[in-house]
């Protein structure tokens, strides 16, 4: 009898013990393995044991772990056949088969909220999605979203499995890699796998970086030393963070009112007869420095103030609040008026509903919540309140003012003492968020870059609008990062300049030109190798930085890959990119590359072209197209040095090549 206990015991030790035999998360049933090639496979098990890889293409290895349990290999696949194919892995005692496998082309996707916008968003619905969603049955697509903790240091796995596209799973996809994969397929014929490794909304490109790459980058040259900082619990950092309270991020988002009070307190901010003599008095050019990138502040304020309304009759009055960043909620004389709880397009002009106005003194109660970036309310001559077109209340006057949270670590701590009580250990500390710097790289990227693929899609750059003076060697240390982690330098980087939006002009940029910058800064950074840009000038959303048309986004990536990587070399896969500007006899004579089949022209008179002198003052330009050029002038700028085209944050654009690619924006100014 003991012996027949001892066996069973032994038995079950070993059955209990070998339940750790298993893949890496990215290899589950439906993946697609990069065709013709030797792709890592890893995964974990019982310490020192022995594993038995093998496929029904004829791949066999004997794997022993490592002593932390950790195991990896190679395997060579086959050309794409279309056919499913299984992957099996075995120790002593179990057996694990991954099932469906394809082979084919794998992409990476990653950005910001752009290449995450998925295909059914409630939000802010993709154009033409409906119908997209229905006919959607390509069960040779597949897509795996990718999540993972935030860390400071390197993760070994993501979270994630892999979707057969159908009408039933594509509205999950990101839109813009849909609509890519869709049209390699088409084109191609093979199976086409997205890894799709963007998380939440708004990240930077600094996320996404490597320590030691982004540190060489201005600006960022003690991210190892912040790093350590953060992980030391003995920092008053960290020590403050323990002894104050909080609520999860997504309460906030998502939650009731109670949420994201704290306190009762908080809840008697919206009362005419709060007595709110000890808040600070700032102007909003203040509040929104308070949120500027460089006081890494996220969180959230209230500002209070009061106006006389002294009409017999209290009727249509308007309350024009803009563009806040990100969230608000608007109450007057302790009764809400206006809300907005999420992303994407809201009404920024509103009637006060009669029954909420008194007759004399009114309180304006406003908390304004900012999670991403720069925050607050913007400084305009506009904002007010409306009695028939009158402004009777101007935004720039000053206001009551109160911070009561911090966000970090995608927590919101509780401020007791307003704004100044929080402990920047000095700003050497790094939250522990997804959109600061090194983050994603930890979480995302470090742990899928030994899945094998054949190159990288990006969407991103609006969260880097106001810091567009070192996008460029940011997001290089990013293109570096991404080829370093995978070991190999020619790997294909394929990005999307981002679309024309009226951005709220927080940097008092009286010509609003920092998103131009910005798609410059994108634009140079094709002299790198083996990249390409997908230029997006009409396809912009003045009020909505996610605009709707995605498909477009998704197929001019493809036409980089189609031309560069499979083939299609006549294949015309760009609009026109400035190339070089001559100026003879007054005139600025404009050549481009990527001019395909010829130039174009929506109607007879060019748009946004400008030239500019010695002074570098730019004029309004007549422009027209004479073959494969175009012709600039202005009689304000009789001896012209510069030219530039498309410099506004929002435009609608009418200069194409034939092929119906627009044209980048550009500035001769910055390619000297």
């Amino acid at each position: 009898m003991k012996k027949i206990i001892l066996i069973f015991l032994s038995l079950f030790l070993s059955c209990s013990q070998d339940q750790s035999l298993s893949f890496s998360s990215l290899f589950k049933d439906h993946m697609v393995l990069q065709q013709d090639e030797y792709v890592s496979v890893w995964g974990q098990a019982k310490p020192g044991s022995q594993i038995t890889l093998e496929t029904d293409w004829g791949e066999k290895k004997m794997i022993t772990t490592k002593e932390n349990g950790e195991w990896k290999t190679q395997i060579k696949t086959l050309k794409a056949d279309l056919k499913p194919h299984e992957l099996s892995i075995k120790s002593s005692a179990s057996k694990i088969i991954i099932k469906d496998i394809l082979f084919g082309e794998v992409w990476f996707a990653s950005g910001q909220s752009n290449m995450g916008w998925q295909m059914g968003n409630k939000i802010t619905e993709v154009e033409g999605a409906k119908d997209e969603i229905k006919a959607a049955n390509f069960d040779k697509i597949r897509y795996f979203r990718a999540t993972g903790n935030d860390s400071f240091t390197p993760n070994k796995t993501v979270n994630g499995s892999w979707k057969v596209c159908s009408p039933e799973t594509v509205s999950e996809f990101s839109a813009v890699a849909y609509y890519y994969a869709k049209e390699l397929f088409n084109n191609l014929q093979v199976p086409i796998g997205i890894i799709h490794g963007t998380w939440r909304m708004g990240h930077p490109a600094e996320a996404y970086a490597m320590p030691e790459l982004l540190e060489k980058v201005k600006g960022f040259e003690k991210i190892n030393e912040r790093i350590k900082i953060s992980l030391d619990p003995n920092t008053p950092y960290n020590m403050w963070l323990s002894s104050h309270s909080n609520v999860e991020l997504n309460q906030l988002i998502n939650g009731d009112d109670n949420t994201i009070y704290f306190s009762d307190e908080n809840k008697n901010f919206i009362q005419n007869k709060y007595d709110d003599s000890n808040w600070e008095i700032l102007s909003l050019k203040d509040v929104n420095e308070k949120f500027s990138l460089e006081n890494e502040f996220d969180g959230v304020v209230w500002l209070r103030q009061t106006f006389d309304y002294q009409k017999n009759q209290i009727v249509d009055l308007e309350f024009e609040i803009g563009e806040v960043n990100e969230f608000f909620d608007i109450f007057i004389n302790g009764k809400f008026v206006n809300r907005r709880k999420g992303y994407g397009k809201f009404e920024s002009r509103f009637i006060i509903p009669d029954n909420i106005l008194n007759q004399g003194i009114n309180t304006i109660a406003i908390r304004i919540a900012d999670m991403y970036g720069d925050g607050g309310l913007p400084e305009d001559e506009d904002r007010g309140i409306y009695y028939e077109d009158k402004k009777i209340f101007s935004f720039l006057d000053k206001w009551k003012v109160r911070f009561t949270s911090w966000k970090t670590n995608n927590l919101l701590y509780n401020l007791t003492e307003g704004f100044d009580e929080i402990i920047f250990p000095s700003k050497l500390r790094i939250p522990r968020e997804g959109s600061k710097p090194t983050m994603l790289y930890n979480s995302l990227i470090s742990p899928i870059s030994p899945y094998s693929l054949k190159g990288f899609i990006w969407y991103q750059g609006e969260n880097n609008v106001t810091r567009y003076e070192n996008y460029r060697s940011t997001f290089l240390s990013v293109i570096k990062t991404y080829r370093k982690k995978w070991g190999n330098e020619k790997l294909p980087f394929y990005y999307v300049q981002i679309a024309p939006h009226e951005y709220a002009n927080r940097r008092n940029q009286a010509s609003g030109e920092f998103a131009a910058n910005l798609r410059d800064q994108q634009r140079l950074t094709l002299s790198e190798k083996n990249v390409g840009m997908a230029v997006t000038m009409d396809i912009g959303d003045s009020l909505d930085i996610h605009p709707k048309i995605k498909k477009p986004v998704g197929e001019r990536l493809a036409l980089w890959a189609l031309a560069k990587d499979y083939g299609y070399d006549k294949l015309t896969h760009s609009g026109p990119l400035f190339k070089a500007v001559n100026f003879i006899k007054g005139k600025a004579i404009i050549s481009f590359d990527h001019t395909g089949s010829g130039l174009h022209t929506t109607n007879k008179k060019l748009k946004y072209f400008e030239i500019a002198g010695k002074d570098k003052i730019f004029q309004t330009a007549n422009a027209e197209i004479k073959g494969d050029k175009v012709i600039a002038w202005s009689k304000k700028v009789p001896l012209p040095l510069y030219v530039r085209y498309g410099w506004k944050n929002f435009l609608t654009p009418n200069f194409f090549n034939k092929e119906g690619l627009p044209a980048s924006s550009f500035s001769s100014i910055n390619n000297l």
